[in-house]
């Protein structure tokens, strides 16, 4: 089969072609075609993948392009993973909300909101290209809205990833004092607005009320992924765990005070490591055995996508959390809703499993988002700024008609060269 991957010059890549090599057995005979807008990361990536496949002996080819609709041609699966505008984009998307006293995040709230106008467009194109019978698999964020856009306005099949529930499964193992391997957690929601009422331990049902009455808050501060103290004070409270993204809903203004204090954004923090780190994954794709840095996502952030590819591709009916049509899953959203969920993923594509209602106390919330996300998908699709400055006052951290405006305004003015829609 041939696999597209949109975003090959990507930081994350070393990670994607360790996943590949995870699955190299299943996904002998492969043609890989690599595209990307950067041609030297693109030529960097490609020559990394072919050195680390001939290394370990994978039958696994791979093809650089420039051209999307070559790389596109003939493909069975695409995978998207990409950010419109670069780091320099995701910097305007932190730093804009962050003026008008909204949390500024690269996909939850307004900033999110901006993404997703660059994100979408690219999407539309991509899935029109690959045609009805190819797979998408979607990391680009935001993954819920993008995923909703591809999917009520083109013919396209796909699927969203967010591989964020593995992370926050490991922090809750370690706050709970138990083994990461072992544990298994429902996360049912939105995607970055995930809850989870039931926990299992090799398999088996934990009492989680009662694991939660036992937990301490740790001490610290956050780290740019997690926020454990604050995460343990709130599951005490909800009585279930909150995914991380829960602390810019419930210590919203602690935050942006927190951000507003830091000085810089984490796209500055990322643009200031990156030269080093391409550096070094340029170096080693010049070496016979090459070992490239596991920051950036270089480690095991690949592997999640490629097991869902070979899902689809082998009809294994996998057990994973994906970014899908509700169709009655979670019953306190529509049907048509994209929602993260549990899902058997096999070659008809993936089947929610049936979750029940959402957790009270969150329960509004989550579908004050989901409104959110209808809004924005279609105002990235129409270009029509009245439905974009409707999504933005529907969306929980914006809390007046004149702050949605201003935000509006600046971003739709600092990505101008990235929204053709609203020219």
């Amino acid at each position: 089969m041939k696999i597209a991957i949109v975003g090959a010059g990507s930081g994350y890549m070393p990670g994607v072609i360790r996943g590949l090599l995870h699955r190299a057995a299943d996904l002998a005979g492969t043609e890989l075609a690599f595209h990307d807008i950067d041609a030297d990361h693109l030529a960097v990536m490609a020559r990394l993948a072919r050195a680390m496949f001939a290394a370990r002996g994978a039958d696994l080819t791979v093809e650089a392009h420039t051209d999307l609709k070559a790389a596109l041609d003939g493909a069975s699966y695409v995978f998207t993973t990409f950010r419109p505008g670069g780091l320099a984009a995701r910097h305007l998307d932190e730093s804009i909300p962050l003026r008008h006293g909204v949390v500024g995040q690269e996909t939850a709230g307004p900033g999110g909101f901006l993404m997703a106008l660059r994100s979408v467009p690219v999407l539309l194109d991509i899935a029109a290209a690959a045609g009805p019978d190819a797979w998408i698999v979607n990391y680009t964020n935001p993954t819920n809205i993008v995923t909703d856009a591809v999917a009520r306005h083109t013919g396209a099949r796909i699927i969203g990833l967010c591989d964020q529930f593995v992370g926050d499964t490991e922090m809750w193992a370690g706050l709970l004092g138990l083994p990461a391997g072992r544990l298994e957690a429902d996360w049912i929601g939105l995607n970055h607005a995930t809850w989870a009422e039931r926990l299992r331990l090799d398999g088996r049902e934990l009492d989680l009320p009662s694991l939660l009455d036992g937990l301490e808050v740790p001490g610290g501060g956050a780290t740019p992924w997690r926020d454990p103290s604050r995460m343990a004070e709130l599951a005490k409270t909800l009585g279930f765990l909150p995914n991380s993204y829960a602390k810019y809903y419930f210590f919203h203004d602690d935050v942006v005070a927190e951000l507003r204090e830091k000085g810089t954004t984490r796209a500055e923090d990322i643009l200031a490591v990156l030269p080093a780190y391409y550096e070094q994954v340029t170096a080693e794709s010049h070496k016979a055995d090459p070992d490239p840095s596991r920051e950036r996502g270089g480690g095991e952030h690949g592997e999640f996508a490629v097991d869902v590819i070979c899902a689809l591709h082998r009809d294994e009916n996998r057990r994973v959390i994906v970014n899908t049509r509700n169709n009655g899953a979670i019953s306190s959203l529509p049907d048509d809703a994209i929602v993260e969920v549990p899902s058997l993923v096999g070659r008809s594509g993936p089947v929610p499993l049936t979750m029940g209602a959402l957790p009270a106390p969150v329960r509004g919330l989550t579908q004050s988002i989901h409104g959110y996300e209808r809004l924005a998908a279609d105002a990235a699709v129409t270009g029509d700024r009245r439905t974009a400055l409707q999504a933005l006052m529907a969306h929980p951290f914006v809390r007046g008609k004149h702050t949605a405006e201003k935000i509006l305004e600046e971003g739709l003015a600092a990505h101008r060269a990235h929204l053709p829609r609203f020219a």
